[in-house]
């Protein structure tokens, strides 16, 4: 379960966040986790809760999560493939659930450019 490693360290940042602007505090943590990330979010939600915030400033700390779509581009043709694409069909070759063809010119020579990170989108607090 990589998520708690993953969840210790979006707490460094939630504490870093939380002093610079003077918060004593934190009563919501707002993450934005990408599509294609492999990140669990009730694993993640567990972690934070039972592992990482209870005794601290952010423990109670409501958790948003916010989903970012994946967009890719076609490193053959240069283009842009966004989740709303078809991909084009192809042998069983698999991106987080989607076939991984260029619907332009179906090159397998895909990068995904959005939605394969996690990160702090904010925090609020008093």
């Amino acid at each position: 379960m990589h998520e708690l490693g993953i969840a210790k360290d979006l707490f460094k940042i939630v504490k870093e966040k939380a002093r610079v602007n003077n918060l004593k505090r934190v009563t919501k943590i707002r993450i934005k986790v990408g599509v294609a990330s492999g990140i669990e979010k009730d694993f993640l939600r567990h972690s934070f809760i039972d592992h990482i915030s209870p005794s601290t400033f952010a423990e109670g700390a409501k958790l948003e999560f916010i989903k970012e779509p994946v967009e890719a581009r076609c490193k053959n043709c240069g283009k842009k493939i966004d989740t709303q694409d078809k991909f084009t069909p192809l042998e069983e070759k698999s991106l987080t659930g989607f076939t991984v063809g260029c619907p332009a010119c179906g090159s397998v020579n895909i990068e995904i450019i959005r939605g394969k990170d996690i990160y702090l989108e904010n925090i609020e607090g008093d």
